[in-house]
């Protein structure tokens, strides 16, 4: 009998919804599971990112390499695929393209404005290697010799003829041969070359590996702070005291040379949320790339803008200024002045403003008290003179308030409680004076009836 009870009642409310509002139902719970659907959807979404290396075998390749790992250990939605390029110029090109997302380049490299920068990965020095036997003792002495320099799509083939170029030398004195690392490596322990020019991070495993223990050394870059005047990527450094040998030390004594910052940069329409998304990342997990690259822990902020060779990424910069003060911050006491001074403003004009309504309140006021004080006087008057003088005297009052309410000293609605007590009075005088216009008719009258 329960049970029966039970179904019954069920299928009387069904019956209760009307077929509109059963759709209405239907409708609102598949919205329901297509929006958790698409949140779901969003939430297992993988942004796939593309970095550009550099060479085999090169720093930049190696750190990117770890970077990328640990990117995509993080859990952070996104999937980050390192390639092998030939160099700065080349990935410039290719971010300019839209071929990759991501890049490493030299901070002398010309960038576009598709291009904006992430963070400084570490410094490069310019390195000059030669034979103990080449009579080369400054970039000047290059004439006459074999050079082995990088390929013409890396940043570092740009620097050689921006350093040839600040010591007047030009194309046409000098034999410079653009190949890669390993052939150059071979040519020069093959005495097929004199010297060999690469822009790499001090203490770097291949030009180590090149110099060993045979008869090379380094030679110094002087000039770097008048280099400075027409690269500003470009700063003094050192290649610290054996770096590339313990003993016997070499370099011998810290040697002067030209440095500048390898950069991370990515495409300049690349989302900003993403952008500080790795930027974080990179900076929380730092430890663990170092783990896998030693140089992560040179990894930096870019300058601000207007220190800067590049111009910073909105994500990234929004990270970078994450903990600097706002510009009510930074003008603290200029917005507590202003703050002081609208608050003695501000007190001082309500202070005026009631002072004004007082004034006009009183002036109301008083023209209520002479309507009273007419309409007193009239009640009781019988001379039709006075009761004319008084009605020129309202006549002349309501002019004097119409005039206020012109000059905005009287508001409307004081203007309208006025105008009905004066209209009251107004009556009252008419109504005496036709009292006393026939009050000789009705004495006439009453002598005729007597």
């Amino acid at each position: 009998m329960l049970l029966y009870s039970h179904e019954s009642g069920r299928n009387n409310f069904v019956q209760l919804l009307s077929s509109r509002t059963r759709i209405v139902l239907i409708l609102a719970i598949w919205l329901i599971n297509i929006v958790a659907l698409v949140l779901w959807l969003e939430s297992t979404k993988v942004t796939r990112l593309t970095i550009a290396g550099g060479q085999q075998g090169s720093e930049t390749l190696a750190l990117t390499t770890a970077i990328a790992k640990v990117l995509n250990q993080a859990d952070l939605g996104l999937l980050v695929s390192v390639f092998e390029t030939g160099g700065s110029s080349a990935n410039v090109r290719l971010l300019e393209n839209g071929r990759i997302d991501m890049a490493t380049i030299q901070a002398d490299t010309p960038t576009p404005r598709s291009v904006e920068g992430l963070a400084t990965l570490y410094h490069d020095a310019f390195h000059l290697i030669v034979r103990n036997d080449a009579e080369i003792s400054s970039f000047a002495d290059l004439p006459g010799h074999r050079i082995a320099i990088p390929p013409t799509t890396s940043g570092q083939f740009k620097s050689f003829w921006f350093l040839a170029a600040h010591y007047g030398l030009q194309a046409n004195q000098l034999n410079a041969l653009p190949i890669g690392e390993d052939a150059a490596n071979f040519a020069m322990e093959q005495g097929q070359v004199d010297a060999v020019f690469r822009v790499r991070a001090p203490g770097n495993a291949a030009i180590h590996d090149l110099i060993g223990d045979k008869a090379f050394r380094l030679v110094p870059i002087l000039q770097s702070n008048a280099m400075a005047l027409k690269q500003p990527a470009i700063a003094p450094g050192v290649i610290p005291l054996g770096s590339y040998r313990g003993h016997p030390a070499l370099p011998e004594t810290d040697l002067p040379t030209a440095v500048l910052n390898r950069l991370l940069v990515v495409r300049a329409d690349l989302d900003a949320t993403v952008v500080y998304k790795i930027t974080q990342a990179i900076y929380a997990h730092r430890s663990d790339i170092l783990e896998l690259s030693k140089l992560a822990g040179f990894i930096g902020p870019l300058p601000d803008d207007a220190n800067s060779v590049i111009q910073a990424h909105p994500g990234a910069r929004t990270y970078y200024d994450r903990e600097k003060p706002n510009i009510i911050q930074r003008n603290i006491r200029l917005v507590s002045a202003i703050l002081y001074t609208s608050v003695i403003i501000g007190s001082g004009f309500l202070a005026l403003r009631s002072r004004w309504v007082k004034s006009r309140l009183l002036r109301m006021s008083s023209f209520n008290q002479q309507l009273m004080k007419i309409a007193t006087t009239a009640r009781n008057e019988t001379n039709p003179d006075a009761l004319l003088a008084n009605k020129q005297e309202l006549i002349d009052m309501l002019a004097e308030v119409i005039a206020d309410l012109d000059k905005a000293k009287v508001n409307q609605d004081e203007f309208e409680h006025f105008t009905f007590t004066w209209q009251a009075v107004d009556a009252m005088l008419r109504d005496r004076l036709n009292l006393i216009s026939l009050a000789p008719q009705r004495e006439s009258q009453k002598e005729k009836i007597a």
